[in-house]
């Protein structure tokens, strides 16, 4: 009986180590070492979110349609993905950055001054896009 006794602290001596080095230990409820996500609600619910959108540039095989853009200042475009993989809608001077937007998911953002805004894909740098805002009353072409 001695020697069931001492099998068995050694047993749960083991598996308190192996439950410590893996990070199982009843406190760890948040996965270590993981990146923040940002949610994007699908387009089901953006379309009933009420932000109207000026414009549209849809994400498909890896390109960005239109990549040029120009829009008066204070309007929305809406950029959506219908590609298999997720993509960004990052500001190459850092002012705006969608996160990753998954396959059928969108992402909007409303221009607040004027100018060029070039644009990339954070995560397929290749992808380029240009927003050009102009005040309002100037010309708006696409």
């Amino acid at each position: 009986m001695k020697y069931r006794s001492s099998m068995l602290a050694v047993i749960a001596a083991v598996l308190a180590i192996v439950l410590h080095f893996y990070g199982c230990t009843p406190q760890s409820t948040q996965p270590q070492n993981q990146p923040n996500v940002t949610v994007v609600p699908p387009l089901e619910q953006q379309k009933n979110s009420g932000q109207q959108a000026n414009s549209t540039v849809k994400i498909h095989n890896f390109k960005f349609e239109p990549a040029n853009l120009k829009i008066h200042v204070g309007e929305t475009i809406k950029f959506i993905n219908s590609d298999e993989e997720p993509h960004t809608v990052t500001a190459q001077d850092g002012s705006f950055d969608s996160k990753a937007i998954d396959k059928d998911e969108a992402w909007t953002y409303t221009f607040t001054k004027t100018g060029k805004n070039p644009y990339i894909c954070a995560i397929h740098p290749f992808m380029k896009g240009t927003v050009t805002v102009t005040p309002k009353g100037g010309k708006n072409e696409t």
